[in-house]
């Protein structure tokens, strides 16, 4: 997953490998922590959309999971890597002046280590804030699928793959990250101890830099601000290996910008999956019911249920 160059020592190789594993480890023990938990898994996971996203995951039977650096909330991402970095600055700002070089770029580097994706569901499927924020002001639809199923279809086969409820905890955010940033930190001065050459030692601390990164994104999407406890978010992540082509990340336009993401077919594995279709509260209902039908009907086999929210709310 991690081209090792040829000019950094076999030992030191043997480090970075190390801390790769030590931090796999972290991740994976606290993303087991979160699928064990009570109702960790909700038998039904809702998707808000508008119309045109109603159309599309039934007509394309996929959907889209967004590049996190393209999510519509920055402060989100922010939010989530925050603590690494704060910690990482109060580790170098008393250490040596290769630490501290380390630390900027490691501030610095996030978007150049990779590309992460995520599909948002909630187990939420009538609150209205997200009717407002994700489904056209309360005037677009929720599908509901069933998340065993479509669970299934997503990570089956694909150690790239993960789900799980969004946590909403600063303070074990922060232990996450403090694990990840001490099995690091002594790693940066390496180079130094063992005498290696300039080109050698910046190929080194990259590398070591990417190795860092990777978790660390991984642990940031686990969490979000308190705030948005509400939304009782179900995430969908796919992190790409080495292996994953290129070609597979597509891209479309938003206003003044190229948004990157990757489509799950859902339904070539879990057509069935798909339960319900939910009309905003604010939609028109005779309107939004036909259009919501004339789909099914057009682009989708099988028998899917249409509600309507009874939130009273009417958009502006």
């Amino acid at each position: 997953m991690y081209p090792m160059p040829s000019s950094i020592p076999q030992d030191m190789q043997d480090a970075l490998d190390r801390f790769t594993s030590d931090a796999e480890k972290i991740i994976n023990s606290f993303l087991q922590s979160l699928q064990s938990l009570p109702q960790a898994r909700p038998p039904i996971i809702y998707h808000y959309t508008h119309d045109v996203g109603l159309r599309g995951i039934l007509e394309s039977g996929r959907l889209w999971l967004t590049d996190i650096f393209n999510l519509n909330d920055p402060s989100e991402l922010r939010h989530g890597l925050s603590p690494a970095i704060n910690i990482m600055n109060k580790r170098a700002a008393n250490g040596s002046p290769v630490s501290q070089i380390f630390a900027k770029a490691f501030e610095q580097g996030f978007e150049e280590s990779g590309k992460v994706f995520v599909c948002s569901f909630s187990s939420r499927g009538n609150e209205l804030g997200q009717w407002r924020a994700y489904a056209d002001n309360g005037r677009g639809y929720v599908l509901a699928f069933d998340t065993k199923a479509l669970e299934a279809t997503f990570t089956g086969g694909n150690s790239f793959a993960s789900a799980f409820p969004v946590t909403y905890d600063d303070a074990q955010l922060e232990h996450l990250h403090g694990q990840l940033i001490e099995r690091v930190f002594n790693l940066i001065s390496l180079p130094v101890e063992k005498d290696l050459q300039n080109d050698a030692s910046k190929d080194y601390r990259e590398n070591l830099r990417v190795r860092l990164t990777v978790p660390v994104l991984q642990a940031a999407l686990f969490f979000k601000h308190m705030a948005y406890d509400s939304e009782k978010e179900y995430r969908f992540l796919l992190i790409p290996g080495s292996g994953v082509p290129t070609s597979e990340t597509k891209v479309r336009a938003r206003p003044y910008s190229l948004v990157r993401y990757r489509e799950f077919d859902w339904r070539t594995g879990a057509a069935e999956a798909l339960q319900r279709i939910v009309i905003g509260p604010a939609a028109d209902h005779e309107k939004a019911t036909q259009f919501a039908r004339d789909c099914l009907r057009s682009f989708y086999v099988g028998t899917v249920e249409i509600t309507r929210s009874e939130i009273p709310y009417r958009a502006l």
